[in-house]
């Protein structure tokens, strides 16, 4: 394969999510085999610390480990785009995105998205619970979007976005981007 120096790393990551997403989920789980070798472990560390507090209580629960906090009994999947794990579904995609965080503008990219919230590509250090203005655009719909939010959690790539005060009509057109076939 040769190397397109016209295409960008961006863009050679979303035709990545895109042929993963299509996969079919053993054919998922070889390609996860084959990328993790014998570094399946380490693979797995990273994932649990993504967990939110809730979702590592639940694993350990499932796991047989007796926990002292109480919470609803839910079904727990690895796949972080399962529904027991997530309020709505997520749609993986590479979207320009401006965030306004204390008067301080960035840009960067929306790499999975919801009804309820973005996962945004950073390294900013913001904590978790501050609250941002996300501005961007959807391939279905021409008019950009201000979306107000509060990070609700944050990795090594970036963090999550919570959505609030979304109007109906805003919530319609992501919605109808998250069921469009690519």
């Amino acid at each position: 394969m040769s190397s397109d120096p016209n295409l960008g790393k961006f863009d050679i990551t979303a035709r990545l999510f895109n042929l993963v997403s299509e996969m079919p989920k053993d054919q998922q789980l070889i390609l996860l085999k084959q990328l993790a070798g014998e570094n399946v472990d380490s693979h797995l560390f990273k994932m649990i610390v993504n967990m939110t507090e809730e979702q590592q209580i639940i694993l350990l629960e499932q796991m047989g480990e007796s926990t002292q906090v109480e919470l609803p009994v839910k079904t727990l999947s690895i796949e972080d785009t399962d529904t027991s794990m997530r309020e709505n579904p997520r749609k993986p995609c590479l979207i320009n995105a401006t965030c306004r965080i204390q008067n301080q503008n960035f840009r960067s990219y929306i790499l999975d998205i919801s009804i309820g919230g973005v996962f945004i590509e950073t390294d900013s250090s913001s904590p978790i619970g501050e609250e941002l203005i996300l501005n961007f655009s959807l391939p279905n719909h021409p008019q950009p979007f201000a979306f107000n939010g509060k990070i609700a959690w944050k990795s090594s790539k970036g963090f999550g976005v919570k959505f609030e005060n979304v109007s109906t009509l805003q919530s319609d057109i992501v919605k109808s981007f998250i069921e469009q076939k690519d």
